[in-house]
C-alpha cells in the first residue's frame, strides 16, 4: 500500500500511541488485583461514576488504536501473513464479521412464554452500589496486548484492509466527540479518523 501519510499524522500517532499505552498500563496497575493475589482476590469494585469514566476512556483508546494501526499499515510495503494459529486479544475490526439480525419480541410467538433474563451475575451486580471492574480489565488487557505484540496487529490489520468489507466504520466515532475531551484532543482524534478512512479507501492493489 502506497499512501502519502501527512506529516501531522506522524507526530499525532507518536504522541497518542505513547499516551494510550501509558494510560492503559496505569489503569491496569490501579484496578487489577495485586500480583500476589492473582486467582484469590476478586477484581476491584468501582462506583458507577468511576466505572463510567473508565469505560469512556477505554472506548476512546480502542477507537484511537484501530485508526493508528490502519495509518501505520500505510507506511509498510508487502508484509508476511499472520502466523497460523495466532489469536489476538484486541478486536481490530469495528464491523461484525456476520450481520446480526435481532428478532423483535412482537414477532416471536413464544416471547411471553420464555423466562425473563436472569440479569447480571451477582459479582457484577450493583446491590451495594458498586460494579465489578472485571469487564473493564478484560478490555484493558486486550489493549495492552496490542502494545506488547504490535507487529502481529499490524499484520492482522494489513490483511483486513485487503478484505472487501473494511475494518473501520465511516461515521465519526462517538468517543471522539465526548465532552470529556478538550477541543484540541477532539480535533486531533477526528483528524486521525479522516486520515484512517482515506487509507482504508486507498487502492491497495
Amino acid at each position: 500500500m502506497s499512501f502519502p501519510v501527512p506529516a501531522r499524522t506522524h507526530s499525532l500517532i507518536s504522541h497518542w500511541w505513547s499516551a494510550v499505552q501509558s494510560a492503559v498500563d496505569d489503569m491496569l496497575a490501579r484496578f487489577a488485583p495485586a500480583d500476589d493475589a492473582q486467582g484469590q482476590a476478586a477484581p476491584l469494585r468501582l462506583s458507577h461514576a468511576e466505572a463510567w469514566a473508565v469505560r469512556t476512556a477505554i472506548g476512546i483508546f480502542e477507537a484511537l488504536v484501530r485508526r493508528m494501526l490502519v495509518v501505520m499499515c500505510a507506511e509498510y510495503g508487502p508484509m508476511a501473513p499472520l502466523p497460523e494459529g495466532v489469536k489476538l486479544l484486541f478486536r481490530i475490526d469495528e464491523c461484525p464479521p456476520v450481520p446480526v439480525i435481532r428478532r423483535a419480541p412482537a414477532a416471536d410467538p413464544d416471547h411471553f412464554l420464555k423466562a425473563p433474563s436472569a440479569g447480571l451475575p451477582r459479582s457484577e451486580g450493583s446491590a451495594d452500589g458498586l460494579v465489578s471492574a472485571a469487564p473493564l480489565l478484560k478490555r484493558l488487557a486486550a489493549l495492552a496486548d496490542v502494545f506488547e505484540n504490535g507487529d502481529l496487529y499490524l499484520l492482522a490489520m494489513r490483511a483486513r484492509l485487503h478484505a472487501p468489507l473494511k475494518p473501520l466504520l465511516a461515521p465519526q466515532p462517538k468517543a471522539f466527540t465526548d465532552p470529556a475531551l478538550s477541543v484540541e484532543q477532539a480535533d486531533n482524534m477526528q483528524y486521525l479518523h479522516a486520515v484512517a478512512l482515506d487509507v482504508q479507501s486507498h487502492d491497495s492493489s
